[in-house]
């Protein structure tokens, strides 16, 4: 997979349990979600023109692998920006409706392979629960993102190293191609899945817990 330079500054994550509805890992549709999510433009806007601000992205999760330990939410917002731009977003993200986030943590961009933002597949927030160090783990992403392109075709990978303790180490944020089923059963079914993606994560003693979503905004200062 082609490397890329890291996307620069930091990186600000929060999650939010609006009112998550499952039928199995699939996540049901909320009129409840929707409303706040079409409440909140106007605080996206604020964010935009903060300066010194990069990407805008809010998400909704569509699928969320059962697995213990996996985050629970619905809605999320990824952004980044210079640490003076992420500091001035907390208070707008205060002003957003959405309640007590389930989880906020800042982060920044380790290793970067592809252009994930400029894709429009589904998206993947694959967080990595580790008792060891974020840098430990992120040594053996390199390998795995590799095989990912290789045998599934993802072309992209946004791995984000969390700075606060939050239950995860890191954080894969990549688009996928094709449906989220046809991706899991595709990865599951292949021969060299253990070797290649299990064994690695078990080394840096790593759990992949991955929840996926769709992209509800997304905008680029002065793009």
């Amino acid at each position: 997979m082609k490397r890329t330079d890291p996307v620069p500054g930091r990186f600000l994550y929060a999650a939010w349990n609006v009112h998550l509805r499952q039928i199995g890992p699939f996540v049901a549709p909320s009129l409840a979600r929707q409303r706040k999510l079409d409440a909140i433009g106007t605080g996206l806007t604020q964010l935009e023109s903060v300066p010194g601000m990069g990407h805008v992205r809010l998400l909704e999760s569509t699928f969320v692998v059962p697995l213990p330990g996996t985050p629970r939410f619905d809605v999320a917002l990824l952004i980044d920006g210079s640490d003076e731009a992420i500091e001035a977003a907390r208070p707008v993200l205060d002003g957003l409706d959405l309640g007590e986030p389930s989880l906020m943590t800042l982060a920044r961009n380790v290793e970067r392979s592809g252009q994930t933002d400029s894709l429009d597949g589904p998206i993947l927030l694959n967080h990595f629960a580790s008792s060891r160090t974020s840098a430990e783990v992120a040594r053996v992403w390199s390998g795995i993102s590799d095989w990912y392109g290789q045998v599934l075709g993802v072309d992209n990978s946004t791995l984000l190293a969390f700075d606060d303790p939050c239950g995860y180490v890191v954080m894969n944020y990549a688009s996928i191609p094709g449906p989220v089923v046809r991706f899991m059963a595709d990865q599951l079914l292949r021969p060299s899945f253990r070797s290649r993606v299990v064994g690695p994560l078990k080394t840096v003693d790593a759990r992949a817990l991955p929840v996926f979503a769709r992209r509800v905004h997304r905008c680029e200062q002065g793009g």
